[in-house]
């Protein structure tokens, strides 16, 4: 995986807010405090805020790495940091779905081997549908 991206991006080139957050950890504090954090960098326009926590210096620490990392998926989509990470859970999905259905494919050879009780019986299956079909017709004709 791509090491995290440490650009030094030039402070003459963000537009740093702070605002009053809304949501997250802090309580009533968050609310009258200006802990969010709004970057935007004025060269390509993305917009990245951040309230990861209640102290202002750790939300403008933790933008910076977030627009960081957006910024290096512009530039190089496929080798950046973002795609190396969904790439691996992607592929750790694929090997849990591979390795759930080995296991019902074993379970299955199991109960079929010794006759297990899920397996439908032999001989005459009875059609519900066309039970009941037959008996509203001929309940119609009655009336």
């Amino acid at each position: 995986m791509p090491p995290r991206p440490m650009w030094l991006i030039k402070e003459d080139e963000l537009n740093e807010e702070f605002i009053k957050g809304g949501r997250g950890p802090g309580g009533q504090k968050i609310n009258k405090t200006n802990s969010k954090v709004q970057l935007t960098h004025l060269p390509t326009g993305k917009v990245v805020t951040c309230q990861y926590s209640r102290s202002q210096e750790k939300n403008r620490k933790r933008a910076r790495e977030i627009l960081a990392m957006k910024l290096e998926e512009m530039e190089d989509p496929e080798n950046c940091r973002l795609a190396a990470v969904a790439k691996r859970k992607a592929g750790v999905k694929q090997n849990r779905a591979k390795k759930s259905k080995k296991k019902y494919a074993k379970e299955e050879a199991k109960k079929k081997k010794q006759g297990g009780d899920d397996v439908e019986p032999e001989g005459e299956v009875l059609d519900i549908e066309a039970e009941l079909d037959q008996l509203l017709e001929q309940s119609r004709k009655g009336k």
